[in-house]
């Protein structure tokens, strides 16, 4: 069904010039990627690349997510798309499979700022505690896992984000009830932080008020760790009639910083779907910064968030 046929797009500097459009299609079995150039206002197919060739499964096939990330994951200047639980380079060539198979959520960022390059955070759908873990942080280039958690069953979700001042880099989770660890594997919480109704929260990041920290955003209201719990700072469907999108994922239609003062700005659909709102921080800060569009990690990242399950952006360094 729309698993083998749905299709996902982005954009990558493949060259590290010029902007290539990136479609790919295929979860659960067999994936194809394919690249494409416009120029004078014509389409030219730059590489195609198949996790089956010739209908026999490599083992690409069954790596992909319900969505893609693009960044340059080896600091050559042009970017690898990370499908999933493995990536094909700027030339349309497999970089590396993980064979960890299908998650649903995965998170392309400098995790470990101790470590040069990005890393990448995922879970797995399909975890058996041996040869495919619930949750992995890995080095986007090689694959090579850093730490991971060698649980068992549908690990559903997972969420990465610098929510905690008193530990370096980004702070790690998921739903395989190891809490909440700092982005060497060390446990800083087994309280996950929540949001609406008191529910775990798994789903984005939010730049938000004046400090450096990221707030959280789920079920349409923005929660804040505050070391030892959860603090709601904002109530987003008590300000307008807005809806999220993806039942359970809660997703806006839109989260990027599009004013430009590195806080993000969030889009929901009003309820009556006759149209947009767009929420701005109310919050003043000291702390400068150019605008994160500025970012490629980030700014691809909002390029390819029309996915199913969109994930937040991020910066390709540490904040």
């Amino acid at each position: 069904g729309h698993r083998a046929t749905k299709c996902m797009m982005s954009i990558a500097y493949l060259d590290g010039i010029n902007p290539s459009i990136i479609i790919g299609r295929g979860i659960y079995h067999r994936i194809k990627i394919e690249a494409w150039d416009f120029s004078a206002n014509t389409l030219t197919k730059r590489w195609a690349w198949d996790s089956s060739p010739n209908g026999v499964a490599s083992t690409y096939a069954s790596q992909g997510n319900h969505n893609l990330s693009v960044g340059d994951v080896d600091g050559d200047g042009r970017d690898e798309i990370t499908y999933g639980a493995m990536a094909i380079d700027e030339y349309g060539k497999g970089l590396y499979s993980t064979t960890f198979g299908h998650g649903d959520s995965s998170h392309l960022a400098d995790i470990n700022p101790d470590i040069p390059g990005l890393e990448n955070f995922s879970c797995f759908e399909t975890a058996n505690g041996t040869t495919r873990p619930g949750l992995a942080l890995r080095n986007a280039s090689t694959g090579a896992v850093q730490w991971a958690s060698w649980t068992s069953g549908d690990i559903g979700r997972c969420m990465t984000a610098d929510i905690d001042p008193n530990y370096k880099g980004m702070e790690v989770w998921g739903s395989d009830g190891s809490g909440l660890r700092s982005c060497i594997g060390a446990l800083i919480s087994t309280t996950l932080p929540t949001t609406s109704g008191n529910g775990a929260t798994y789903n984005f990041g939010v730049w938000w008020n004046g400090d450096v920290q990221r707030e959280l955003l789920d079920r349409t209201v923005i929660t804040k760790w505050n070391g030892t719990g959860t603090d709601r700072i904002a109530t987003l469907y008590n300000l307008a009639p807005i809806s999220d999108n993806n039942s359970t994922k809660s997703n806006p239609c839109l989260m990027a910083d599009i004013l430009g003062d590195w806080r993000e700005e969030i889009i929901y659909r009003r309820s009556d779907n006759t149209g947009m709102v767009v929420f701005v921080t109310p919050f003043q800060t000291n702390q400068r910064m150019y605008t994160l569009m500025h970012d490629p990690n980030y700014r691809l990242a909002v390029a390819w968030q029309n996915m199913s399950y969109n994930q937040p952006p991020n910066l390709g360094f540490y904040f």
